[in-house]
């Protein structure tokens, strides 16, 4: 996409890979793009970090606020404006990393899925430094309540589903391989990277504010415990690991914002 493209092809531009994006994401969901479903296909390869089918739900949520902040980013004002430079090419670029990514996974080319998954998630992480930038409001460096509704918080959940996501992904291409652990049994596996996780979060929270990142991990592993309900060793340990991660999470997120001093949103040069 040339650098030189006027604010309106840009907004435009990016609407529209939004709804490219979300229409196949439909046509796989639904079976059509390969004749199994998603769903089918990862409850083919069932490991013990998949949680239960109703958790993927959260993308109708992730949807819904991508489809807020590509409205906000076609309004005519400065902030709209500032949200399109701040995310350059990237919007677009997402975009077409999770249409590959679910392209190759309906295929069974999970291989090359894992591989655009991370890649994915790299691109994310690059659009969470950039929306961050605190050019909004050039005397506090905080963000505005439009802005973090509309670009800051929607991102937030993105990055945090696909973060869940890769680990869910590589457990899953683990089954795929027969992959043997190195001998540890996939119950130890499931339970450290529970843990992993549950850090992240909270890691996420304090480091860059991202105070929903436990609450998406929280969710994940709630529906770990729901699908396996019948093993003790994971029910149980979801049963303490969710509220310790929300809690956790949340006050990290509460000692991050006071050490950037009175809550105000980290300042990140804009790349």
């Amino acid at each position: 996409m040339p650098l030189t493209m006027s604010l309106t092809r840009r907004k435009a531009g990016n609407v529209l890979a939004l709804v490219v994006v979300i229409a196949l994401n439909g046509v796989a969901a639904s079976g059509v793009m390969s004749g199994d479903s998603i769903g089918v296909i990862a409850n083919r390869y069932r490991s013990l970090v998949l949680p239960a089918d109703y958790v993927f739900g959260i993308w109708s949520l992730i949807y819904l606020g991508l489809i807020a902040s590509a409205i906000y980013q076609a309004l005519p004002t400065v902030g709209a404006e500032r949200a399109v430079q701040r995310l350059g090419i990237w919007w677009i670029v997402t975009g077409a990393l999770n249409v590959a990514w679910i392209s190759l996974f309906s295929f069974g080319q999970f291989a090359l899925a894992l591989m655009v998954m991370v890649i994915f998630l790299g691109t994310l992480i690059t659009i969470g430094e950039r929306v961050r930038a605190g050019e909004s409001s050039r005397r506090s460096g905080r963000a505005t309540l439009a802005e973090q509704a509309f670009l800051i918080w929607p991102q937030d959940i993105y990055l945090a589903w696909i973060s869940v996501a890769l680990i869910v992904n590589s457990f899953q291409f683990a089954h795929v391989v027969a992959w043997s652990g190195f001998g540890i049994a996939e119950q130890t596996w499931a339970v450290t990277l529970m843990i992993i996780a549950t850090a992240l979060g909270a890691i996420m929270a304090w480091r860059r504010g991202n105070w929903l990142f436990p609450l998406v991990v929280a969710w994940a592993l709630r529906g770990i415990g729901v699908r396996y309900a019948d093993i003790g060793t994971l029910a149980g340990t979801t049963s303490w690991l969710v509220p310790t991660g929300v809690v956790v999470g949340l006050l990290a997120w509460v000692a991050g914002r006071r050490a950037r001093g009175d809550g105000a949103t980290e300042r990140v040069t804009s790349r």
